[in-house]
């Protein structure tokens, strides 16, 4: 009997109800449905933000629980740990841009922030600086450019991520400043670059486009400064000396 109604359950597509229907304590009947439609929605919501989650396709997953805010990490005074953490800049469609050497938490932190904006419901994409590049000059050899594009503008915050590690191909970086175009004050972007702005043009290869793309993400930005030794470096010394 149990397993043809966990059956239709699942044929009617209420894979929660499906798994846990049996734990429902009955009370009254307005209370026994209530109970169960939580019990599908909650899974439901859980399938969703997973969809999400994979859909940003996120290189690593990295958690805030595991961030540590060190000292050398120069945050402005207009905006504090708690709001970065709380992802409120993206309403506001505002930047992050994470400067500074290798290895000092940039990456961990624009991962971190993007994951707990996704698991809370905004729509995000991550990708390095020469990942999306390569991607939107296939697209636009392909002609899938303008539909590529299009999606993106569905997006609530894009992270590019490690800009400054490979230079790109003109072509490559025109199409890259027309997505930071497209983002300036209707998405959020947190970008990672081991590169200070004034060393940007080895990067894109043209003074006039890199001044252009820098002025559109400082406008409406929160620059923080990474400084110190590697972490990676320093955790990977404590392993030896251990």
């Amino acid at each position: 009997m149990y397993s043809s109604i966990e059956n239709d359950m699942k044929a009617l597509k209420l894979g929660g109800l499906s798994k846990e229907w049996q734990t429902v304590e009955f009370q009254s009947k307005e209370q026994y449905i209530s109970d169960l439609l939580k019990i599908e929605l909650r899974e439901r919501e859980t399938n969703r933000i997973n969809r999400m989650v994979k859909t940003a396709a996120f290189t690593v997953i990295k958690t805030l629980d595991d961030f540590i805010w060190t000292p050398n990490i120069d945050i402005p005074q207009d905006i504090t740990k708690e709001s970065i953490e709380n992802f409120s800049f993206v309403d506001k469609k505002e930047n992050l841009i994470l400067m500074g050497a290798v290895g000092t938490g940039k990456s961990h932190l624009a991962g971190a922030v993007a994951l707990k904006a996704c698991q809370e419901g905004k729509n995000v994409r991550f990708y390095t600086a020469a990942g999306l590049a390569n991607i939107l000059f296939e697209k636009n050899q392909k002609g899938g450019l303008n539909q590529y594009l299009n999606s993106l503008k569905k997006v609530d915050l894009i992270v590019l991520d490690e800009v400054g590690f490979v230079p790109l191909h003109k072509d490559a970086s025109e199409l890259l400043f027309q997505v930071v175009s497209d983002c300036y004050e209707r998405r959020s972007m947190i970008i990672t670059s081991n590169l200070e702005f004034s060393h940007w043009n080895t990067i894109f290869g043209d003074n006039r486009l890199t001044a252009a793309l820098i002025d559109r993400l400082i406008h409406h930005s929160y620059i923080l400064v990474f400084s110190g030794e590697s972490y990676r470096l320093t955790q990977s010394m404590l392993r030896i000396k251990h």
